[in-house]
C-alpha cells in the first residue's frame, strides 16, 4: 500500500521548473510565443544549474531514490513502440511511430523510442508520461537524445523539457537503480530538439541553442560526461501525411540540418 503523501512533496520531478526558467530570464511564461519572441541574452549555464537545482531538490523532497527500482522502464535501451492508436492523429506521433516501425522493418537497433524518464520515482505523480521521444545510438557510450516537435509549444520551451530530461538523466546515473542500462552508462550525450523549419520561425534560435550548449556542457563537464545541445531542422519531405519509404525516412534522419548557422 502506498504511504500518504507529504503535503510538502511535490508532486512531479519537474514542479517549479517552468517557474524558475521564467523567472531567470524575465519572462512570464515559457509557453508564451509573444514572450520568447522578445527574449534577452541570458547565461545558459546559470539556467542549466537552476534547472538542475530545482530537479535535484523535487529528487530529495520526494525521496525518489526509495522507488528507484519500480520501474523497469526508466532509461531502456534497447526498446522499439511502432504501435499507434488508430484515433491518434499528432503529426509528431505519426512521425515518431514511422520511425521506430522503419528500425523494426529494417533490422535497425542504433534508434529507439518513448522512453521512460521518471516512472514511478514519485508516488502519484504523472511522470510516468515523461519520455524522450526518440534516441539514437552513435557509439557504445555516446547517444542522441531527441526532442521531436512539429506544431506544439516553441523552441525556448523545447529546450528546457529536453534540458530537464537531460538533468533526469544525470540524476539516474548518479543515483543508479540496480538493473544495467547501457543508456546510464553514456559518457557523451547530444540533446537534440528536431523540428521543421518553420517551428523556428522567428524565434532567437541561435542564441538559445548557444546559450544551452554552453549550460549543459558545463553542467555535464562537472558531472564527468559529455554534453551538448543543438537544433536541427526536420527534413520537408518528412511529413505526417505523406511519408517517404522506410529506408528514405532513416536517410533523411541522418542528414538533418542545423536549424541554424552559428
Amino acid at each position: 500500500m502506498a504511504s500518504p503523501r507529504n503535503s510538502d512533496q511535490p508532486k512531479s520531478l519537474l514542479d517549479g521548473v517552468e517557474a524558475s526558467v521564467s523567472g531567470a530570464l524575465s519572462i512570464t511564461s515559457l509557453r508564451h510565443r509573444s514572450a520568447v519572441l522578445k527574449l534577452l541574452p541570458f547565461d545558459g549555464r546559470l539556467l542549466a544549474a537552476e534547472i538542475f537545482e530545482t530537479i535535484r531538490q523535487n529528487y530529495l523532497a520526494s525521496n525518489a531514490t526509495a522507488n528507484k527500482d519500480r520501474s523497469k522502464q526508466n532509461w531502456r535501451w534497447h526498446s522499439l513502440q511502432p504501435q499507434i492508436a488508430p484515433h491518434n492523429r499528432s503529426p509528431e506521433v505519426i512521425i515518431e511511430r514511422a520511425i521506430a516501425a522503419a528500425c523494426v522493418a529494417l533490422n535497425r537497433t542504433d534508434w529507439a523510442n518513448q522512453i521512460p524518464v521518471a516512472s514511478g520515482l514519485v508516488e502519484g505523480a504523472g511522470d510516468g508520461r515523461r519520455a524522450i521521444d526518440l534516441a539514437r545510438r552513435h557509439g557504445e557510450k555516446h547517444f542522441e537524445l531527441i526532442e521531436l516537435k512539429i506544431a506544439s509549444d516553441n523552441p525556448l520551451y523545447a529546450a528546457v523539457e529536453l534540458v530537464g530530461y537531460a538533468c533526469l538523466w544525470l540524476l539516474a546515473r548518479s543515483d543508479r537503480p540496480g538493473r544495467s542500462s547501457a543508456l546510464l552508462d553514456a559518457e557523451r550525450i547530444d540533446l537534440t530538439v528536431l523540428a521543421p523549419e518553420a517551428y523556428y520561425g522567428r524565434f532567437p534560435v541561435a542564441e538559445i541553442e548557444g546559450s544551452f550548449d554552453e549550460g549543459v556542457r558545463a553542467l555535464g563537464g562537472a558531472m564527468g560526461v559529455a554534453m551538448s545541445f543543438c537544433f536541427r531542422r526536420l527534413d520537408g519531405s518528412i511529413d505526417a501525411g505523406n511519408l517517404p519509404t522506410q529506408q528514405e525516412l532513416l536517410d533523411l534522419l541522418e542528414h538533418s540540418l542545423p536549424a541554424c548557422l552559428t
